[in-house]
């Protein structure tokens, strides 16, 4: 298992102008309400297009337990089915995934209290166990020729993967690591963008610059009901995001869609 303080170096085939990062979270396979069809028409989109990629960032997996909110004897499938079942999407979109990282639903239930790491299971089974980190991980991706044909002169773009993160007024994830263009993060089931920026010194050139930062929720893919309706939850919105990332200038376009229009 790789330390979160390594990064994932991807480089994209230098061919591709333009490629589409597609943060998935929140399937919460098991639990009675997973939207089977959602799911598979996305990854079904996913797979149609050589420029389009994934990203993992966790609560893939139920893993109900007896003090959890979600009822172990509503889950549909077992937690090795889970597992099983994660790994089957892990193979299916192995070419396409850039990075893979764990929510509380793996690492607050199965690690916690049994030591074991179904998600990073998945990985290895689906041979990309050196795309998983467990809390965090930092993505490192290369896209396109460049504006002159060189292959040197690839656009990069440094991302930050995380299944919990803060978005407070004065505060956020944001603000863990310098240099970063994008935070993706899931777990409240909220679809939304907070695009964030930073007043950057460069010490050597002595100035101020302005760089922006995109901050990506992508919802999740269970139906209304369930505990969140027992509890007096809201309905959330269906609404998903993908980010665009281009080989021709250093540009970022954050992109919202619902699956059912694709």
């Amino acid at each position: 298992m790789y330390p979160e303080t390594k990064p994932i170096v991807y480089c994209c085939p230098r061919e591709s102008n333009t490629i589409e990062v597609y943060p998935i979270h929140d399937l919460h396979y098991g639990n009675e309400c997973f939207d089977t069809h959602k799911w598979n028409k996305l990854r079904d989109h996913i797979l149609s297009e050589p420029n389009r990629y994934v990203v993992w960032v966790g609560d893939l997996m139920e893993n109900a337990l007896p003090n959890s909110k979600s009822s172990p004897l509503s889950q549909l499938h077992s937690p090795l089915e889970q597992r099983e079942f994660v790994a089957e999407q892990f193979k299916a979109l192995k070419a396409r995934t850039v990075g893979c990282v764990d929510g509380n639903h793996e690492l607050n239930r199965a690690t916690k209290f049994a030591g074991l790491y179904p998600l990073y299971d998945a990985a290895c089974i689906a041979g990309i166990d050196h795309l998983y980190r467990s809390t965090y991980a930092v993505l490192d991706i290369s896209v396109g020729m460049g504006a002159d044909g060189h292959a040197e002169r690839q656009y990069r773009y440094i991302g930050f993967l995380t299944h919990k993160a803060k978005d407070m007024k004065s505060f956020a994830t944001t603000d863990f690591l310098e240099g970063i263009d994008f935070v993706l993060c899931g777990h409240d089931h909220e679809p939304k963008e907070h695009s964030r920026a930073k007043l950057v010194y460069n010490k050597t050139k002595r100035t101020i610059t302005f760089k922006p930062v995109e901050m990506v929720n992508c919802g999740s893919f269970l139906s209304f009901g369930g505990y969140g309706a027992a509890s007096g939850y809201r309905p959330q919105s269906d609404k998903m995001y993908k980010l665009i990332l281009y080989g021709n200038q250093q540009r970022i376009d954050t992109v919202g869609f619902y699956v059912e229009n694709l």
